[in-house]
Parts: structure tokens; C-alpha cells; sequence
């Protein structure tokens, strides 16, 4: 199984190591361009979260790099913080099966801080959507990813997987309602400004104003029309967020921006010392982790929000879960290893069309239609004959012991390219017998 992936994620590594290998949309783009033009009988999917970053490739040539040298090929010479030097040892790589199993798992949350997280199976859609468009997927890879977002959704729906419904912005509002209790404030009237309109930005702010807090959302003045806001919330330009310093207590920022949205050089010259939390969902990281060193300033950047979230997951439905996957597994394996078997049922179509044009070649003639009418008529039947022999050929996928489809087509090939026969043996014998007429 020509399928493998590398990447690097939270359990590996730190913000500032997996910060290089961050993709934004405009570099994602441009990443997957690069591979499909570089690479073309590669497939080639990009996964970007604020906690991994995977690359999925399909496809193999003897010269071909492995994922990891494709990844390290990728990776920003220069992000935003480079004291972080990234050893080859945190990228990780699976091959064949690991990988097909360990995108199962992600997909449907079991790889997440939060365990069934639902924003990683949007994370992955987005992620397949993003490489269809760059042209940069084959069938191998998509329909790996579909069956897996396909048993994330069954996973979803079927079992009691984080029924709670806990995710990155949820806790992200608890953090405020800790910092809260801590400084001795009410979550009433608390002013709280969101940087970013995002998914992720939506959310926290939703939280916030369910919470009690009063909420402001930034956005770019030119882009007015084409956001939503989430309800009770006020609207600031995104240009007036270091001008709002003085008039809030929180500030939480989650864009897809490649540079700060809130610098050191900017904030310090407005800082009054007084105590405000900031918290950084993005990645790479919205907030310089400079501003850490100004008083009454809490920075938290992503990997301290998960910090403690693993400790108080709970699997429920596991054997459930398990037997939702491994059915969604076997299925992918099973199509993955038909393919092999497309060309001779392609060929026994074709000898079957051709064998009934034959058969019926007399028939037609019998009819009396025009020429045109005749032609019509035989490219229906033979498009019906190839349908009908597809579907119960395709059909074995699912019905037949894997151990017995290569015989079985070869078979079926063998009888298929025997020339056609129109003796009394070919027909049909009456109902009841088992011996031709």
C-alpha cells in the first residue's frame, strides 16, 4: 500500500518547533502547488491544525523523496520565533496501514487534546477541500480521506463521544472564568475583545457572551460584508486593537495571519501595568511571547491551554468506537487492494458488451430500424451489458473472501475472452433442468 504520511504534533514537540512547519491559507496553497508540480503522479494532502501539521502522500517512484523530506522541504526558514531548533527525530512517519489507521483515529478525534473534538473533522474536510482544489489529490487519498471522515461522522452520531461537546474555544472561556475567579472579577460585564473572526474566534466569543461577558469582535475594515458576527457581540476595526488597550480586560486572539497581530513594540509604549489575560489560539502564535515580560501581563498561548486537558478526557463507548473504525478500516483496505483488479474487470466488461452486440447483432437486424436507430440501440445495450456485469463484478468486493478474488478473476477472464458462441449449448435451459436443451 503505497500511502504514507510524516508529521509533527504536540505530543512531540513544542509551539515553537511545530510553529516552522505552519501553513496559513496562502502558503498551503502554494505548498500543495509546489508538489503538484514538482511531483505530479504523487497524491498529496495537507493537514494544519494549531496542534500538527501532516503531510499525506500516495503514490511511489524508486527516486521519490520519503514525506519527511518532502515536509522538511516545505518548512518556514524563518518563523516567527527561531530558538526553537526542530531535531529530525520529532517528525514522525507511517507507512501503509499506520498511516491509513492513524488517520482514522485523528479524524474522529482520538489524536486531539480534547478527545472527540469536533473541529478536527472540519479541520480535515478543509484540509481535503484544499488539495481538490490545488489539484494536488488522487483517488487513493481521497477516498482514504472520505471513508475516514465518513466513520468520524458514524462515530459522531453513533456514541457518546464528548457529548459534552468540549473544544479549544470552550476551554479557552474557562480559562477566563479561572482568570476571573483568581483576580477576583465577575464574568458579568467583563470586557473581552476577540481578535479574529474565524471558526475558532466565533466560538470563543459565543462562550463568552453565553458566559456573561461583554464581548467585542475585531474586524478588517475592508471585509465588513462578508462576516458574521456572533450575536450580542460589538464590532472594532481591526486596525483600532492596540487604541482598545485601556478599555479591556481580556484579549484573545485566533487569526490565520503569518504575523503578530499583537507585537511588543506596539503594546509596550501603551501598557498601564494593570492586570489583563491574553490568550493566543492560533498557530503560528498571534501574540509576541515578548509581552510576557510586561507587567500584569498573562500570556497563554495554546500549548498552556492544553495544559491539564488530556487528565480529565474520558473514552466513552469505546468498544463501540472501535468497531465503527475497524469496519471503516477493513472497508478502505478492501478497495484499496480491488483496485488491482479494475483492469480485468474492465476487460471482462468489454468481452461481455461485445459477446451480446454479437448475440443480438441478428435480432436487431430483424427489427427493421434505420441505420441511426440501430446504432442507438446497440451502444445502449452495450453500455447496459457493461453496467450490469460492473455491478455484480464490484459486488464481490464486498460479498467474496479477499483470498479468492485473484483466481476467481482470472476465471472469469479466461471465459469471458473466449470467443462467442451461438450453439444450443449458449442457451438457456428450461426451468427445472439443469442440462442445455
Amino acid at each position: 500500500m503505497h500511502i504514507q504520511m510524516a508529521g509533527i504534533d504536540h505530543t512531540r514537540a513544542g509551539i515553537h518547533q511545530r510553529e516552522g512547519f505552519t501553513f496559513t491559507p496562502y502558503s498551503l496553497e502554494a505548498a500543495l502547488a509546489w508538489i503538484a508540480g514538482a511531483y505530479p503522479h504523487l497524491g498529496c494532502v495537507i493537514i494544519t491544525t494549531c496542534n500538527r501539521t501532516e503531510l499525506y502522500l500516495s503514490g511511489k517512484k524508486q527516486e521519490d523523496p520519503g514525506p519527511e523530506q518532502v515536509l522538511w522541504a516545505l518548512k518556514d526558514p524563518s518563523p516567527k520565533d527561531c530558538s526553537g531548533e526542530v531535531p529530525p527525530g520529532l517528525l514522525v512517519c507511517r507507512y501503509g496501514m499506520d498511516a491509513v489507521e492513524h488517520l482514522f483515529l485523528l479524524t474522529s478525534g482520538l489524536k486531539s487534546r480534547i478527545l472527540g473534538e469536533h473541529q478536527i473533522l472540519a479541520q480535515v474536510k478543509g484540509a481535503l477541500e484544499s488539495a481538490q482544489q490545488a489539484k494536488s489529490t488522487d483517488p487513493a487519498l481521497e477516498r482514504l480521506f472520505q471513508m475516514a471522515i465518513g466513520c468520524a461522522k458514524r462515530i459522531k452520531t453513533e456514541t457518546n463521544i464528548n457529548r459534552a461537546n468540549v473544544s479549544i474555544a470552550s476551554v479557552a472561556a474557562e480559562r477566563v472564568q479561572a482568570y476571573g475567579d483568581e483576580q477576583g472579577l465577575s464574568l458579568h460585564g467583563l470586557k473581552c475583545l476577540v481578535i479574529g473572526n474565524g471558526v475558532i474566534g466565533r466560538q470563543t466569543a459565543e462562550h463568552l457572551v453565553h458566559a456573561g461577558c461583554q464581548v467585542a469582535v475585531t474586524l478588517r475594515q475592508h471585509r465588513h460584508g462578508k462576516n458574521l458576527l456572533p450575536q450580542g457581540c460589538k464590532i472594532i476595526d481591526y486596525d483600532q486593537r492596540y487604541a482598545s488597550l485601556l478599555e479591556y480586560t481580556v484579549f484573545i486572539s485566533a487569526t490565520t495571519s503569518p504575523h503578530y497581530t499583537l507585537t511588543f513594540e506596539r503594546l509596550a509604549p501603551l501598557w498601564d501595568s494593570r492586570k489583563r489575560l491574553f490568550i493566543d489560539l492560533a498557530m503560528p502564535r498571534d501574540m509576541d511571547p515578548a509581552l510576557r515580560s510586561l507587567e500584569g501581563l498573562t500570556l497563554i498561548d495554546i500549548d498552556q491551554l492544553g495544559e491539564g486537558i488530556l487528565e480529565t478526557n474520558e473514552l466513552s463507548d469505546e468498544a463501540a468506537i472501535q468497531a465503527i473504525l475497524q469496519e471503516g478500516m477493513t472497508e478502505f483496505t478492501n478497495w484499496y487492494a480491488f483496485r488491482n483488479y479494475v483492469a480485468p474487470i474492465t476487460a471482462i466488461q468489454q468481452a461481455a458488451s461485445a459477446d451480446m452486440a454479437l448475440r443480438l447483432n441478428r435480432h436487431i437486424l430483424d427489427l427493421g430500424l434505420d441505420a441511426a436507430s440501430q446504432d442507438r440501440l446497440r451502444n445502449a445495450l452495450s453500455h447496459a451489458a457493461q453496467m450490469v456485469v460492473g455491478k455484480l463484478l464490484f459486488g464481490l468486493r464486498d460479498t467474496l473472501d479477499w483470498r479468492i478474488w485473484e483466481p476467481c478473476f482470472h476465471a472469469l477472464e479466461r471465459i469471458a475472452l473466449q470467443p462467442a458462441r451461438t450453439g444450443k449449448t449458449d442457451t438457456i435451459p428450461p426451468e427445472g433442468t439443469g442440462e442445455p436443451v
